[in-house]
C-alpha cells in the first residue's frame, strides 16, 4: 500500500465478538488495523492480539471522502469496539 498510513490499536472485543469474512466471529483481546490510501480507500482488519494472521472485518468496501479523516475514524472505531466486560 503506497503512501498509506496504517494505525493499530489493541482492544477488548464487544460482547458477542466481531464478525470477519474469513473465520466468522472472533472475540477476546483483538488488534484493529485501519489503513487509508490517498484516494480514500479504507482497509479494516482485525487479529487476535499477538497473532500473525489478519482477518477482514465484515462489511465494506469502505471509502473515505477525505483520506485525512482516517485518524479520527480509527479512534471512533476503537471507542465503539472496545467493550471490556465487568
Amino acid at each position: 500500500m503506497s503512501e498509506s498510513t496504517e494505525r493499530t490499536t489493541v482492544f477488548k472485543a464487544p460482547r458477542g465478538g466481531l464478525m470477519t469474512d474469513e473465520v466468522g466471529v472472533i472475540s477476546g483481546d483483538l488488534e484493529l488495523l485501519t489503513d487509508a490510501e490517498p484516494d480514500g480507500t479504507l482497509t479494516l482488519k482485525v487479529r487476535y492480539d499477538g497473532a500473525d494472521e489478519w482477518y477482514t472485518i465484515q462489511g465494506g468496501p469502505f471509502t473515505l471522502h477525505d483520506a485525512r479523516d482516517h485518524e479520527v475514524l480509527h479512534e471512533v472505531l476503537v471507542s465503539m469496539l472496545h467493550r471490556p466486560q465487568p
